[in-house]
């Protein structure tokens, strides 16, 4: 008599459609790549600010932010590749890749419209407090 805990029908189509560890790794990478970059590059730009206004030259904060926002948008593109499923696979997976896929985009926009905002604002103001 078999268990219905050693019944693997359904199971052993849904791992096979989920044994792509690189193209999990790449959709969660383009949902929480974002904030980290952006929490990263907010730090980073936190503390060059009395360097910056000792030295009086912004461009070291455009660039860093720059350099963020490039890498915001290389995890949203990963993101996105990473959305096409193992061909055969249920539609639940193919429905959460996707899921997923749009996630990375829609988190990839919000923080680079955040680094943007943060480009302007230090490009048009003095980082220097007097």
């Amino acid at each position: 008599m078999q268990s219905s805990t050693s019944d693997h029908g359904g199971f052993e189509a849904e791992l096979a459609a989920t044994d792509r560890p690189l193209r999990d790794f790449a959709l969660w990478l383009g949902i929480l790549g974002p904030p980290v970059l952006w929490l990263t590059q907010f730090e980073i730009i936190y503390s060059l600010v009395l360097p910056v206004c000792v030295a009086h030259s912004r461009i070291v904060l455009l660039v860093v932010s720059i350099a963020f926002g490039a890498a915001i948008v290389g995890c949203g593109v990963l993101g996105w590749n990473g959305r096409s499923p193992v061909a055969g696979s249920p539609p639940r997976i193919k429905f959460v890749r996707h899921f997923m896929a749009v996630l990375s985009l829609m988190s990839m926009s919000l923080f680079l419209l955040v680094v943007l905002a943060q480009v302007l604002a230090a490009a048009m103001h003095s980082p220097c407090p007097i």
